[in-house]
């Protein structure tokens, strides 16, 4: 054996690959009829040691034992995780690549690398939970491009555990008071881009409960009194047999302590509101597109749930462990380290169109792009 040759990783010799990663493969779904037989190995310098290559006996794609890493494809590996600490802990995008010493376009790709991660391992980890406790429901309002295109974040927190179990956004018409200039730059806007849809709220509800009810199932809904909530209440009891939702309503002007029921989910908007620029008041950090903005809550929400303490001036249990879904909390090396793939069955509808980044910011046209990268990462 040729002693300057670079030795195989100890942690490589014992790597199955689950399935082939080839999205149009027919072993795409892991299956214990498939094993792909290996076929030579991969050497990069910078790594000092080999990777084992294999190939797809079906559909003949060569791919290695790092093609399943969440670092795949980078060259500075260590950076995927450093963005996505950064996203949660107050700087914008462009005060993280100084920080970094990245460009930001840089950083924004790490953190759409990072945030389509976190979709598909909440949705892993929460997938077929069956948690015995209220949710509690209530819009986050912020803003992508400028004030003209507000939009909510809806989330679904539980009652006792403060564990977001899904969110979905709804973009809204610029509402409050204005000067006249200002409406009419509204009318204008609308009349070459479409006015938002008025029931916009409604459907996002709608799209947040969807994946949460099931026949049979009995929820207490806590809310506060947004008129779109009984509409989408209604729409989703008609939809599923046997779906029971209680509805308990809080009036919005109610002291938002930790006596309010609704407390969970104003803790949520208010961690989330301290912790990325972008949603706070009066920031030139604001999001330029809502795709943008949805990411950067998918990483909070990975957060929120399983790194973070559940309480701030008592360090203890994560949101997770007080749910009885984890036994300890993670962190982001872990739960970045291995790439996931999006099936779906996994992804409820508005996250299947945020990982393929299909979420379109009006004012923008067509200078958009979507996630079509090979290999579907």
């Amino acid at each position: 054996m040729d002693p300057n040759r670079p030795a195989l990783d100890a942690e490589e010799t014992s790597f199955r690959p689950p399935h082939c990663p080839n999205l149009d493969c027919p072993f795409y779904s892991p299956s214990p009829a498939w094993w792909p037989p290996r076929d030579g190995f991969y050497l990069r310098p910078s790594d000092q040691c080999r990777f084992q290559r294999f190939r797809c006996s079906t559909c003949h794609r060569r791919f290695s034992t790092r093609t399943f890493r969440g670092d795949y494809w980078l060259r500075r590996r260590h950076l995927l995780v450093a963005v996505a600490h950064h996203c949660t802990e107050g700087p914008g995008l462009r005060q993280s690549a100084r920080l970094l010493g990245l460009s930001h376009s840089t950083v924004q790709r790490l953190l759409s690398r990072a945030a389509r991660l976190c979709l598909l391992t909440m949705r892993e980890l929460l997938d077929g939970a069956r948690i015995p406790e209220a949710l509690v429901v209530d819009g986050f309002e912020s803003f992508e491009h400028s004030q003209y295109f507000p939009f909510h974040v809806n989330f679904a927190v539980t009652s006792e555990s403060w564990l977001i179990l899904h969110f979905t956004d709804s973009p809204l018409r610029r509402k409050g008071a204005m000067t006249a200039a200002q409406k009419l730059r509204r009318s204008e806007m609308e009349a070459s881009l479409g006015r938002p849809d008025p029931k916009a709220v409604e459907n996002g509800i709608l799209e947040l409960l969807r994946p949460l009810a099931s026949p049979g199932r009995s929820i207490r809904l806590l809310t506060d009194d947004h008129r779109a909530y009984p509409r989408a209440i209604q729409r989703l009891s008609r939809e599923v047999d046997g779906l029971s939702i209680r509805q308990e309503i809080t009036s919005s002007t109610v002291r938002r302590s930790t006596a309010n029921p609704l407390f969970p989910a104003n803790l949520t908007d208010l961690l989330l509101r301290h912790g990325q620029a972008g949603h706070r008041r009066e920031t030139i950090a604001f999001a330029k597109r809502r795709q943008g903005a949805l990411e950067r809550v998918a990483i909070f929400a990975v957060w929120r749930n399983f790194i973070k303490s559940q309480r701030e001036k008592k360090p203890g249990p994560t949101a997770a462990m007080r749910a009885g879904l984890l036994d300890r909390p993670l962190g982001w090396p872990e739960l970045l380290e291995w790439r996931r793939f999006p099936r779906s069955h996994l992804l409820p509808g508005p996250w299947w169109s945020a990982y393929w980044r299909q979420i379109r910011t009006l004012a923008l046209g067509e200078r958009q792009t979507t996630h079509n990268l090979k290999y579907a990462f």
